[in-house]
């Protein structure tokens, strides 16, 4: 009976399972962040294992019963076996009992593996809104918080799989065994009530003391693993300029905090799980001397005082389990509310059907930035337009608010205030509807991901390899990559270390380029090019240019700027001049800019074709603030 019973309950299980599934296929895809009724979706995956963890509660109930087996084993053994002498009733009754205990094992081991199960589920279905959440978040100059969430879910596939959620499940059904100890005899019963009354009131108090220490060791753990992940990111500088022992400091700093709140806590949680394993050994004494008492008055058998002890380590097994695990209950319950809160605050994604592939026209209007935690805007009410196949060259002082204009153009960051539109739909428009194809951007801090060549320029697509090859010969890359031990299929290692920086600059150009984009945006895309590098930057942005692809080049290095069509000069987040390269480099030789005319400044410029200038202009051999508005010009030293 009990065979099928168990039979009975993982029929049920796998249904439950079924039905979950089922009902994640109907749920529409990637639906991130909060839903319609203000669900995160780390609430909406708990909400679908209710049913599983009521499944697992219930069967926690037949665990626990059966738990009951060895000690109804001994009475009946002393009680009956050894009053009759019967061989045949002990055969039998020790048949029984083991086919009990193979069942038990048995849903044992089936609730630890329907709860490792559910933590892989959860795993699965929250990776995903935590990425994106995640990158969110990074992008709010987060990146510790985006960091932790990742962790966390990991950490909640640890907790279902850990003894600490099993201890939970046994903690309800613990009156199974105190009402046992009532039916030996009453007296026996009230003992162990008033120990599991007691170990509760102080498994309350485990969770008073330590919950704050707990938090703060968290919060200090996540800062210096994120510190630590910085020192890693800039170990170069760290080794050169002899910040080792600095940064060692800070990461002591750092440590030391959260190693004193978690010292707190442990001394407070020892001190208690101390005291309630006193407890439970105290009564265990006094439940054994009682039993004696009783057996010596003929009120229960001898073997009541085996059956009593295996009783009452039954009852409070778990409630001592959860004070000694209740670290990993907190951390669980910390890792939900981060989880949450990131998920809460990244933002609802549009749905919008799949546009056509854009013209490239790009308008800027009114557009305000305030970075978050910020009093003052970063941009300030931009408005500009930027036709098919124009070149758009942004220029300004240091802090002028160039990259982050780059970063509102590229969709990485949306505006405080107004719109940045592709053909008249608003960027975040294009990024809900899979638009992400039609944008190219190379950010000024090139980030590479740990794989192949390949994987970096195909943006980790599986893409077609003469795509991928197109894009390396446009930037001049493919006979590099050819020389590398396995071309393409060569690991950059992590961040593109195996690479010098030209190689990891041109690579994160050739990314920009992959797949012929409309909308390019490229922030210091000459940074780390040489000659032979910047005519091949050259070379790609015409290409692009012919291809009808709207480009934003953003540069100290004015020298590529006689390249484009029109150019915007930034002054402290406020458009200082816009126009037409001639009308501009006019407006800064003229001073009427913030850009400084330097006579004395070394100007760096390629010569400059017919084909690259306008050919409506006139050639005048004059340069402005490194901007070449002539039809062909040399070095210019002053």
């Amino acid at each position: 009976m009990g065979i099928a019973g168990a039979s009975g309950l993982r029929n049920a299980w796998r249904s439950a399972v079924e039905e979950l599934q089922d009902g994640e296929k109907k749920r529409p895809p990637l639906r991130f962040a909060a839903n319609a009724a203000g669900r995160t979706e780390v609430e909406q995956a708990f909400s679908l294992c209710k049913a599983s963890l009521v499944m697992i509660f219930f069967l926690s109930f037949f665990v626990n019963l059966l738990a009951l087996t060895v000690p109804l084993y001994l009475l009946q053994v002393y009680d009956h076996v050894l009053s009759s002498r019967s061989l045949d009733t002990l055969v039998m009754l020790t048949s029984i009992v083991i086919v009990a205990l193979a069942v038990h094992s048995t849903l044992e081991a089936l609730r630890r593996a329907m709860l490792a199960r559910i933590g892989g589920w959860l795993d699965d279905r929250l990776q995903a809104p935590v990425l994106v959440a995640a990158v969110h978040s990074a992008l709010r100059n987060d990146p510790s918080a985006a960091a932790q969430a990742w962790r966390d879910i990991g950490g909640f596939r640890s907790f279902f799989g850990g003894s600490a959620c099993t201890a939970l499940f046994d903690l309800p059904w613990t009156p199974i065994f105190i009402l046992a100890m009532f039916l030996v005899h009453p007296l026996l019963g009230v003992i162990g009530l008033s120990a599991s009354v007691v170990l509760f009131g102080l498994a309350i108090v485990n969770e008073m003391v330590t919950r704050k220490p707990l938090a703060r060791s968290s919060a200090a753990w996540v800062v210096s693993q994120h510190r630590f992940e910085s020192l890693l990111r800039n170990v170069e500088a760290i080794s050169a300029m002899g910040m080792l022992p600095g940064a060692a400091r800070l990461l002591h700093d750092d440590q030391s905090d959260a190693k004193e709140a978690q010292l707190a806590a442990a001394a407070r949680g020892s001190a208690i799980q101390a005291f309630a394993r006193f407890i439970r050994l105290v009564t265990q004494v006094i439940v054994m001397a009682c039993a004696a008492w009783l057996v010596i008055l003929h009120d229960i058998s001898p073997a009541a005082i085996f059956a009593t002890s295996i009783l009452l380590g039954r009852s409070l097994g778990p409630v001592e389990g959860a004070i000694g695990t209740w670290k990993a209950v907190s951390s669980a319950r910390l890792g939900y509310a981060r989880v949450h809160k990131i998920l809460a605050a990244a933002p609802r994604p549009r749905r919008a059907m799949e546009l056509p592939r854009p013209n490239g026209q790009l308008s800027v209007e009114q557009v305000t930035f305030v970075p978050p935690g910020a009093d003052r805007p970063t941009l300030c009410r931009l408005s500009f337009a930027v036709n098919p196949g124009e070149i758009l060259g942004v220029v300004g002082r240091s802090g002028a608010g160039k990259s982050t204009l780059g970063r509102l153009i590229a969709g990485t960051l949306n505006p405080t205030a107004g719109h940045v539109r592709l053909d008249s739909a608003d960027i975040g428009i294009w990024m809900a509807s899979s638009g992400h194809r039609y944008f190219g951007y190379l950010p000024q801090d090139i980030e590479l991901f740990g794989g192949t060549v390949r994987d970096n320029i195909a943006r980790l697509q599986d893409a077609q390899a003469h795509d991928v090859i197109t894009a390396a010969a446009m930037v001049g890359l493919h006979e590099a990559i050819m020389r590398l031990p396995l071309g393409y299929e060569t690991d950059v290692g992590e961040g593109g270390m195996r690479l010098s920086g030209g190689q990891r600059q041109r690579l994160g150009l050739a990314r920009a380029l992959f797949g012929h984009p409309r909308l390019i945006v490229l922030d210091e895309p000459n940074a780390s090019l040489d000659a032979e590098g910047e005519d091949a930057l050259r070379r790609a942005i015409q290409e692009m240019r012919e291809r009808g692809s709207t480009i934003i080049l953003i540069a100290q290095r004015l020298g590529i700027m006689n390249m484009c069509d029109k150019i915007l000069v930034l002054d402290d987040g406020r458009m200082d001049a816009f126009g037409s390269r001639r009308d501009v480099a006019g407006k800064i030789k003229a001073g009427r800019t913030s850009i400084p005319v330097r006579h004395s400044q070394i100007i760096t410029a390629r010569r400059v074709t017919k084909q690259l200038a306008h050919e409506d202009e006139q050639p005048p051999a004059t340069t402005a603030g490194g901007l070449i508005i002539g039809e062909e010009s040399e070095r210019v030293v002053s």
